[in-house]
């Protein structure tokens, strides 16, 4: 009995071992993928830059080969813990060549990439995440505009999801290293979002945000930024109300470029009501105020500015059947600065008739205001954002009565730590007073970013100093008719401006303009097109412009697609009274792009081909073109990609500022899948 009671108590216990240890080994991960493949890359690249008389040119030919193996798997369970872990090695071989110092010859090079990723808990109402990777660009060219980079970012983040709310938190870590220079970002993020949708239909929404960071780099460069958001909507279906807070503090400063600092908050509220008999109205309120401390050069010091706006906006609309639409607007605009005061409020009226025709469509439209313009002293405009322009391109700035000497253009650079840049006029810009508003013209940019492309940039400045009060009578009309299924639209506009100065004393000329537009467009099929007239008249700077416009967008087969767009824009400028150049010019532009893709049977192999062109000719002359192609073809586990690419820009100035750029980059890619 006694062995027996042994034997039961020695198996109970062998068998709470055998548990413990399969308890143990399902936490050893397990992988349900894993695979390695090589990368195999060349490159050949040139560039050609010269900046008045100072030339500088360099050629570079590069090989890499890279081996990278990953693994996705889980812990315990696909529902607890995932993971993700890729290790790559490579070996570099270069050869970089510049007329500004003797080349080394060829020189060799290692690096080391990882990029780890744990996800607990990914279909919990909790979860997180934890991050770590190493990415050494160092195997870019010599010649790019930050070499021999090592990129270090690791982080995390924990969420909560279960209706109705969502919750967010996490922090990011960043840091990039070159042989010159390094720099740091570091940024916490916190986020939370409540949406309800009650029985009845009824929404109710609530938003906000906290983003702090801070940034530095080798140069001397530092600064901190912070954002909070708040937003929340309230539909109750016959009104809604939306509500946004923002709120976003920036301070830069550095060896070279000083001390910016901004300041900026705004509060957004709008309004929709719906009433019966086809009446709506829609009722805004928008409250802005900005603060910002800029270089101003070696003799001037820094410049403060200051910006606080209110905007109160009412609209009520009626349709009339399907044909008319009223609309009457008041406006209540008001700017405070610590220069100066300046309000705005105007009446507006609009109707809008549509109409169907045989095989079209008949429209037309009245509209008719008056506002008033109070200023006292100098309002200025602090940080005004123009994202995404075409540079060479051009952008128009929003306020009217600009100081044109106050004007500061700034480019955010793409490049981490992505300071502001302050742009120099004559040599990047320039400024044109255009009917009632400023036109700013971006040519070029400084050596370190690349023209022809696409970069966001902010304007400061004030408008004209003085104590007067406007009063501005504006009167429109337009008319289209489109025939034949839309294939042909011609169209028609007018558009007259009358200021009256009634109380103080103007210190410019005030606007008397009159606009008129005339055109016709044409769709049909893959094929757009229009040509377009415009005649502005007013003292200060009248202008005649004709514009034409072709594009075709379409599948010329099943395997082949084409896009391609030319426009041509010619304004002549009369002489005007006030404007900086004392005789009259002409602005001319011509730009065109396009782009092909053809798949090849049986569909394994992929080609493209691109281009733009654009040249302006007038106060500033810019020349600028970019072509490319590239070629993909897959072959079982082998992937091969071959491209080439080429810009060049070049620009002259009244002045007498030369410039001008050439770069050609070639390169082919070979991967093969091992499994």
């Amino acid at each position: 009995m006694r062995l027996k009671t042994l034997l039961i108590r020695i198996v109970a216990v062998g068998c709470a071992c055998t548990c413990a240890f399969a308890d143990w080994k399902s936490f050893v991960p397990r992988a349900t993928r894993n695979g390695a493949f090589f990368d195999l890359f060349g490159s050949i690249e040139h560039d050609d830059s010269r900046n008045g008389t100072w030339p500088f040119e360099w050629t570079d030919t590069f090989f890499r080969e890279k081996l990278t193996a990953y693994s996705n798997g889980y812990v315990y369970h696909p529902k607890f813990l995932q993971y993700y872990v890729a290790l790559a090695g490579a070996l570099k071989q270069e050869d970089y060549r510049a007329t500004s110092f003797d080349s080394p010859g060829w020189t060799h090079g290692s690096g080391v990439e990882y990029d780890t990723k744990l996800l607990f808990l990914p279909e919990h109402p909790y979860s997180a995440e934890l991050f770590a990777l190493r990415y050494e660009p160092l195997f870019k060219e010599q010649s790019a505009v930050q070499h021999n980079n090592v990129q270090t970012s690791w982080g995390g983040s924990f969420q909560y999801r279960r209706k109705p709310w969502a919750l967010r938190a996490g922090y990011n870590d960043n840091t990039i290293e070159s042989g010159v220079s390094s720099s740091n970002v570091a940024r916490y993020s916190v986020d939370g979002e409540v949406l309800k949708v009650t029985r009845n239909g009824y929404l109710v929404s609530a938003n906000a945000a906290y983003h702090p960071s801070t940034f530095s780099n080798s140069a001397g460069l530092e600064g901190d930024t912070t954002e909070y958001l708040f937003g929340n909507v309230i539909d109750l279906r016959r009104a809604r109300l939306t509500t946004t807070l923002a709120s976003n503090t920036s301070d830069q400063e550095g060896n070279a470029s000083g001390r910016y600092t901004t300041d900026q908050f705004a509060w957004y509220e709008m309004l929709n009501l719906y009433f019966p008999l086809g009446f709506r109205s829609n009722v805004s309120y928008r409250y802005q105020d900005n603060n910002s401390e800029q270089p101003g050069g070696i003799a001037s010091g820094s410049r403060t500015l200051s910006d606080l706006s209110r905007n109160f906006q009412l609209d009520v609309l009626h349709r009339l059947y399907q044909n008319l639409d009223t609309t009457y607007t008041y406006l209540d605009h008001s700017r405070s600065s610590s220069g100066g005061d300046t309000t705005f409020r105007s009446n507006t009226l609009g109707l809008s008739y549509n109409k169907l025709i045989p095989r079209g469509r008949l429209l037309a439209g009245v509209y008719l205001g008056r506002g008033k313009t109070e200023n006292q002293g100098r309002a200025d405009v602090v940080n005004e954002p123009h994202l995404a322009t075409p540079v060479p391109g051009f952008f128009d700035l929003v306020q009217q009565n600009v100081d044109l000497p106050s004007v500061a253009v700034y480019l955010q650079s793409p490049l981490s730590p992505f300071q502001m840049i302050l742009l120099t006029e004559t040599i990047h810009y320039t400024v044109t007073p255009i009917s009632n508003t400023v036109q700013i013209t971006v040519f070029a940019l400084p050596p370190a970013f690349v023209v022809p492309g696409t970069y966001d940039f902010f304007v400061s400045y004030s408008l004209i100093t003085g104590d007067f009060g406007l009063q501005t009578d504006t009167l429109g009309y337009n008319a289209s008719v489109e025939l034949f299924d839309t294939m042909l639209t011609p169209y028609y506009s007018y558009g007259s401006v009358q200021s009256d100065v009634v109380t103080g004393t103007f210190p410019g000329i005030p606007l008397d303009s009159r606009t008129i537009t005339a055109g016709v467009r044409y769709h049909r099929g893959p094929w757009r097109a229009r040509g377009e007239y415009q005649d502005v008249q007013w003292e200060v700077s009248p202008y005649r412009a004709w514009k034409g416009e072709l594009q075709y967008v379409g599948t010329l087969n099943p395997t082949t697609r084409l896009y391609a767009t030319a426009t041509y824009l010619n304004k002549y400028f009369p002489e005007g009274t006030t404007i900086q150049l004392g005789e009259g010019y002409t602005d001319s532009t011509i730009s065109a792009s396009g782009s092909i893709q053809k798949q090849l049977p049986p569909r394994s192999m992929a080609l493209s081909a691109g281009g733009s062109f654009s040249r302006l000719q007038g106060i500033v002359d810019t020349n600028a073109y970019a072509v490319n192609a590239s070629l993909l073809w897959k072959i079982g586990k082998l992937d091969f990609s071959a491209g080439a690419s080429a810009y060049s820009s070049d620009t002259q100035g009244a002045t007498g500022f030369d410039n001008s750029r050439f770069h050609e980059y070639y390169y082919f890619n070979v991967r093969r899948v091992f499994f």
